[in-house]
């Protein structure tokens, strides 16, 4: 596989990972690989014509492998605008696409669940409307979904738990409403999920205690409501847990002060939820001098 070059210094985690891809070569694959010919090159160059950057230089935001299909793409910060075309699902070698920090609106292209290979997904930072397409939820090789600070509406769509291999899923600083799918804990690999910042209602999911793996959880400012559901007891290897800026009620469980690697819990701006006195020397430890930000149980 050749490197074509490398983009600016907000592109380099990105590019990193593909020349990660690169030096690998996936030398344990023994079949033979697609040939694209000019295929891939000739619909990259038209969907940049689409996005407002026909003066892009492919050579410094692209990675074709040795069949001259592309195989990785960031373009971030590169000023692209209007919508994100469908085409881009025709990449069917694609491994990691990054668009962050742009000005792309509208609908997130349903075809973007074609793309079988891919392995990295980075939307964040646009204008993006619309519902997250279910047909997401056939990537099933995908590793990372970033869609957070757009403009993205409706529902978490349930199709999202089947991204088995996935470790990070940010959706935070969207418009998106309803519950949250108990489907998201069969995310087994989930190590971060942040979906704060949104308008999600109704009951934290029994289902996440099943994320074993999860360190961060993420679901400040919504209209969740109810009380911590007892399963996420389960969650061993939790780090920060934010549950401010919510309608949660009842008492904090005692749980909470037995998880082994918690370091920071954020519960402010919950009229209903309470701290059990039997708590106080925990959660001050915790905290260390910040007031304690919610009210003690009676």
């Amino acid at each position: 596989m050749r490197l074509l070059g490398w983009v600016g210094q907000p592109g380099l985690w990105a590019m990193g990972l593909l020349a990660g891809f690169a030096s690998v070569g996936w030398a344990a694959v023994t079949l033979p690989a697609p040939n694209c010919g000019d295929r891939d090159q000739i619909l990259l160059l038209q969907a940049l014509e689409q996005m407002g950057r026909p003066d892009v230089v492919l050579e410094e935001v692209a990675l074709f492998d040795q069949g001259r299909c592309l195989i990785g793409l960031v373009l971030d910060r590169q000023g692209l605008s209007g919508s994100l075309p469908g085409q881009i699902g025709q990449f069917r070698q694609l491994r990691s696409l990054s668009l962050s920090h742009n000005q792309l609106s509208g609908p997130i292209p349903a075809e973007l669940g074609q793309l079988s290979q891919l392995q990295q997904l980075f939307l964040d930072y646009n204008q993006f409307s619309g519902p997250i397409p279910p047909q997401l939820g056939q990537l099933h090789n995908l590793q990372g979904l970033f869609l957070d600070h757009n403009q993205l509406s409706g529902g978490i769509p349930p199709e999202l738990g089947q991204l088995r291999q996935v470790e990070n899923l940010i959706l935070r600083n969207n418009q998106l409403t309803g519950s949250i799918p108990g489907q998201l804990g069969q995310m087994i690999l989930l190590k971060g999920l942040f979906l704060d910042n949104n308008q999600l209602s109704g009951p934290i999911p029994a289902e996440l205690g099943q994320l074993y793996n999860l360190e961060n959880l993420y679901l400040s400012g919504n209209n969740l409501s109810g009380s911590l559901p007892p399963e996420l007891a389960n969650l061993k290897q939790l780090r920060d847990l934010r549950l401010d800026r919510n309608q949660l009620t009842g008492e904090l469980p005692a749980f909470l002060a037995e998880l082994p690697r918690l370091e920071r819990l954020q519960v402010q701006e919950n009229p209903g939820l309470c701290l059990p006195t039997a708590l106080l020397g925990w959660f001050g430890e915790l905290n260390g001098e910040e007031p304690i930000p919610t009210q003690t149980c009676s």
